[in-house]
């Protein structure tokens, strides 16, 4: 394997890269307007946008956890596929009418969209802390996975401790100095590490070990049970699932406000055309790794299994002395994917706590809330302190919070979609009590049966399930309740 030394070196230097880079975020800004900070002027072109859009959607997930389910449940996996295509397509069922409104009022937030379209101070909040919860939740799961990987990484030469303080360190310096156009600058050079470093293993796997078709016909005489049909059960869980990413993926705050950001409606299209078919590379790329992992290494157990990436790298960079630069790369694509993704979260989070809570319980408007530029490093701050301490010592399980979070996230989705509907030529338009009664009818379905160990039923997702309901609820209060809406 690669020198762990080696990785401590490219982990400081790409440190001082990304502070470097929030330095020169800070220089280029226009104004000190929360719109400047967090939304880069709304100035953000079309290759960063891609890049930045690629590193907010490749967690470090994709590099470890996609080959390791990969492994545990055989070839069939290469349905993931879809999930992340799902995710792109999601954003068709709103975007479009909530980007032409988001620029001609100048939205911030996701969540500016829901006061200025419902005016409900109940749906306001209720939105506003669930994404504040799906945030913290993020935000906690990577700063944990960075303190983890340093340690594994380096082989405990960077501790957990050093790796969770200092990751945070880095994040909350680049932010602070350069808002959104940092997060976006050291999003394209993460998004780029990513990319090359699955650009790689594919190389060196077919050059030193076979092609697809060799490593699939072996595996299918050690485990013929990995390359068989998938199941009617999972495939219906495969559908569950492509609903559940499909329409909560695109409601992640720091995705939305990336398309706010966007500097022409034209180049965001772009965007979005290509990052539809980007997971035809990315996640077959992870699949292979994990379909190579299962033939090389056939007993692992569950978390043998999530280590399968690192496992096939250092496999290969015993075979041959040259693949220790490409295992770098990759080692350090992991390390950029979590650290894309936490701080997007981190800036996603102090947007929200910022304009969405402190600006509307002090009913401030206009520029009146560029006055709060000043409390953003101490929002950001407290929430770094907060999370960090918590992971460093964990009081609490984050299994059940991580799987939790599509499951609320989701029941947001009627809100958007029917939101954005163009107002009917008979009737009156979805009201603020439709979504809300349709909310609370998906939330408390889908927490009720999580909760009681009832995560799936047949195959679907409680949180599908939720938000089937709770589209109904909304529907049926909009045809039977026929009084006029008041706020």
């Amino acid at each position: 394997m690669t020198d762990p030394q080696s990785v401590v070196i490219a982990s400081c230097v790409y440190g001082v890269l990304l502070l470097t880079l929030g330095y020169f975020g800070r220089r280029a800004k226009q104004r000190n307007t929360l719109e400047d900070h967090f939304l880069a002027g709304r100035s953000i072109g079309l290759v960063v946008l891609l890049l930045t859009l690629f590193a907010t959607q490749y967690s470090g997930n994709s590099l470890s956890g996609f080959p390791g389910k990969t492994y545990r449940a055989g070839l069939g996996y290469i349905m993931s596929v879809t999930f992340m295509v799902g995710v792109v397509s999601g954003y068709l069922l709103y975007a479009p009418a909530l980007l032409a409104r988001a620029r001609k009022r100048r939205y911030l937030t996701p969540n500016d969209f829901l006061a200025d379209r419902f005016g409900s101070p109940t749906l306001h909040y209720t939105a506003a802390a669930i994404f504040a919860f799906t945030l913290c939740n993020f935000l906690l799961a990577q700063l944990m996975a960075m303190g983890h990987a340093f340690a594994g990484l380096t082989d405990g030469r960077i501790s957990y401790t050093a790796g969770v303080v200092g990751g945070a360190a880095v994040i909350l310096g680049y932010e602070l100095l350069g808002g959104m156009r940092a997060v976006a600058w050291t999003d394209a050079i993460q998004g780029s590490i990513l990319i090359s470093g699955l650009a790689l293993v594919v190389v060196v796997v077919v050059t030193e070990i076979g092609t697809p078709t060799a490593i699939l016909q072996t595996l299918a005489v050690q485990a013929p049970a990995k390359v068989a049909s998938p199941s009617f059960q999972a495939c219906l869980t495969w559908l569950s699932t492509c609903a559940l990413l499909g329409l909560g993926g695109p409601l992640y705050p720091q995705a939305i406000q990336r398309l706010f950001a966007a500097r022409r409606i034209g180049e965001l299209r772009s965007a979005l055309a290509i990052m539809a078919l980007v997971p035809l590379f990315v996640i077959t790329t992870v699949v292979f790794i994990g379909i190579t992992g299962a033939m090389l290494f056939p007993d692992l157990d569950t978390v043998g299994s999530d280590q399968v990436t690192f496992r096939v790298l250092g496999h290969l960079a015993d075979l041959q002395p040259w693949v220790g630069l490409p295992v770098l790369l990759v080692m350090m694509g992991v390390l950029a994917a979590i650290m894309s993704t936490a701080d997007s979260a981190l800036l996603s989070l102090a947007s929200i706590f910022t304009k969405d809570v402190i600006a509307r319980r002090l009913g401030l408007r206009g520029t009146e809330v560029d006055r709060l530029t000043r409390v953003v490093p101490a929002i950001s701050l407290g929430a770094v302190l907060l999370l960090g301490w918590i992971a460093l010592e964990p009081r609490f399980t984050l299994w059940r919070l991580l799987e939790i979070k599509f499951e609320v996230l989701i029941q947001l989705s009627p809100a958007f979609v029917l939101g954005t509907l163009p107002p009917p030529s008979h009737g009156r338009p979805y009201a603020a009590r439709d979504v809300l009664r349709g909310l609370m009818v998906g939330l408390t379905l889908a927490l009720g049966l999580y909760l009681t160990g009832h995560s799936t039923i047949f195959g679907l997702h409680a949180g599908v399930l939720g938000v089937i309901a709770n589209y109904l609820t909304a529907m049926a209060s909009r045809r039977l309740d026929r009084r006029p809406e008041t706020v």
